[in-house]
């Protein structure tokens, strides 16, 4: 009976020298006893959601006390929810060109509209003058442009968007754009879109670019960050912070950290131009 029990006691000793270790997984480090937790509201446009998760979640990481809460909603509504004071801050990429006197803003970034078209298409360029025709559907075929034969498929964002405040604002001015225009409610799915139709033609934010479509230079300009640095691109816009009043609080100090150097380079890493100091 003895030599069963020392038998059973050395197999129990042999499996635990054998059992993997278990990971540790580290307690997270508690706030200060005398540390509340700071909620902060930041509505913007859904072509700003992934630049201000990186930024909101490298501010949190030095700043343990503060939650950031990023509420995906058009430039339109964006600014709406800061005027009814339901967020506490809203990152604009457009607003009205009146707004009331209460309204605070901060340039935190620059990109631009890239205008884009399929791969295959010649089109190498346009003036803003050609840019208005064709969004206004007088364009009958593409081939006059020296781009592929066949009618301009024209794709244009929703009147919410900035990214429609600012082309209707910088290139159809009271024009409006043409009733066969196609509604895309992402910029993902203006990429899409345009780049799965060799004779779409859209609009983008910069920062947004990839593979799928390939963007045509302005008057000879490329949309580069260095054309939009210097206001040369003429469809480039600053992004910006808006309040009601100056900041306060939590709000005031990731505006801040956002404007400094570590912030600046969050914005340089998501293909957006720093703001000039």
């Amino acid at each position: 009976m003895r030599r069963g029990v020392l038998s059973l006691l050395v197999l129990l000793v042999v499996l635990a020298a054998c059992e993997t270790p278990r990971a540790l997984i580290p307690t997270p480090t508690p706030l200060p006893p005398s540390a509340t937790l700071q909620v902060m509201e930041v509505a913007c446009p859904e072509s700003l959601v992934p630049l201000m998760m990186a930024l909101a979640s490298a501010y949190q990481r030095e700043n343990s006390a503060v939650q950031i809460v990023v509420l995906p909603r058009a430039d339109t509504l964006a600014l709406g929810a800061l005027l009814d004071g339901d967020v506490d801050i809203a990152a604009l990429a457009w607003w009205p060109e009146t707004l009331p006197e209460t309204v605070w803003l901060a340039p935190f970034a620059r990109d631009g509209l890239a205008i884009v078209v399929h791969p295959r298409n010649g089109l190498s360029g346009v003036t803003l003058e050609q840019l208005r025709q064709l969004f206004r559907g007088q364009v009958e075929d593409w081939e006059l442009w020296g781009g592929l034969p066949g009618a301009p498929q024209i794709i244009s964002r929703e009147d919410a968007s900035g990214e429609y405040g600012i082309f209707q604002r910088k290139v159809m001015g009271d024009a409006r754009v043409a009733l066969t225009a196609l509604l895309a409610p992402t910029s993902d799915a203006v990429l899409q879109s345009v780049g799965n139709d060799p004779l779409a033609v859209g609009y983008v934010s910069t920062a947004w670019l990839d593979g799928r479509v390939r963007a045509v230079t302005i008057d000879g300009i490329p949309p580069a960050p260095e054309t939009m640095a210097a206001g040369l691109y003429p469809l480039y816009r600053d992004l910006t912070f808006a309040s009601l009043g100056d900041p306060q609080g939590a709000a005031r100090g990731f505006v801040q950290w956002v404007l400094g150097p570590e912030g600046q380079n969050i914005v340089v890493a998501q293909r957006f131009v720093r703001v000039s100091q």
